[in-house]
């Protein structure tokens, strides 16, 4: 981008405002123009000021949305929606990042939104594929669950509904019949499901194999397929070392491997500093402890999630 290019980009985006026409913003709008969402003032305000977001990173880095990298569109939409708020003008609010992650999506290719913390991912989804697709897709999965008798094909379960939304972003397909075996086998390997998911995973491979579309999952742990994708490597050396002289059970073994390389999934996402397990000071520890517990009251009930971070 030229130096001509990136003046004219702050002239189009001055703080607070907005604007209509810039040879700059056609793909950008024509991503705004393909979601489904409701056309409410706020959600409009938040689909144009994800267009101002852009922009203005344009021309700070000087480089066109064209040639980012995975690391620098995940840089920019945070790995939770505090680093988020923490680098966006006061005026994007929290609606804006979600509209944020459609843009990586369709421009950038993105994929790794299990890096992103916790927020509503079905509703990425929905405005990415289409809400009556999705909604239907997985009302077919949830169909064949309820049948079973397992409590996450219920209304009330958050859980299928949150995990086939993270399938279909990472498969770049809504429709359960793109899911095949290959794909939930990669999906486990570099344990690309934000916490929790892959409890419900078997589950919903289950169904989808009951539909004819891929195998059913194997029986057995499934912690003992699950990588070092965002683990420290520092952090991962500690736990290999430990895997290998621990005299723990097999089962036993492989469930605390994949306790440890989640909480330096953690560590990666909220204090990478300490990614060397010898430099944690009690504050770090009781971070972990905190977080922990977050997690296991997530499990137990279905909590609300923030306004501002749909």
């Amino acid at each position: 981008m030229s130096f001509t290019e990136s003046s004219a980009m702050r002239t189009l985006v001055p703080a607070g405002k907005h604007f209509t026409q810039s040879w700059a913003m056609h793909p950008l709008q024509d991503v705004n123009a393909g979601f489904d969402t409701l056309p409410t003032m706020h959600l409009r305000r938040a689909m144009n000021d994800a267009v101002a977001v852009l922009l203005l990173r344009c021309a700070d880095s000087g480089r066109s949305h064209w040639g980012w990298t995975e690391k620098e569109w995940l840089d920019l939409l945070g790995r939770n929606h505090k680093a988020f708020r923490g680098q966006v003008p006061d005026w994007a609010e929290g609606a804006v990042r979600p509209f944020l992650c459609g843009h990586a999506y369709h421009l950038g290719g993105f994929a790794s939104f299990n890096r992103l913390g916790h927020f509503d991912r079905l509703t990425v989804a929905c405005r990415i594929f289409g809400s009556r697709l999705v909604e239907e897709e997985i009302g077919r999965v949830r169909a064949v669950l309820t049948g079973w008798g397992y409590q996450y094909g219920r209304e009330h379960d958050q859980g299928v509904p949150s995990v086939m939304s993270q399938l279909f972003l990472l498969n770049r397909s809504p429709h359960a019949r793109d899911l095949a075996t290959s794909f939930f086998d990669r999906v486990r390997r570099e344990d690309l499901l934000t916490d929790g998911g892959t409890k419900v995973l078997f589950a919903v491979q289950r169904a989808v194999a009951a539909l004819g579309f891929c195998a059913p999952p194997a029986l057995g742990s499934t912690s003992e397929v699950v990588g070092h994708a965002g683990v420290p490597p520092v952090w991962a050396q500690w736990v290999e070392r430990w895997n290998s002289t621990t005299t723990m059970t097999h089962r036993s073994r492989l469930n605390s491997r994949a306790a440890l390389l989640k909480a330096g999934r953690w560590i990666a996402t909220e204090q990478p500093e300490a990614a060397d397990p010898a430099a944690w000071p009690r504050q770090t520890c009781a971070a972990w402890i905190a977080a922990v517990d977050r997690m296991c009251r997530r499990r137990l009930k279905c909590e609300p999630v923030p306004a501002g971070e749909k």
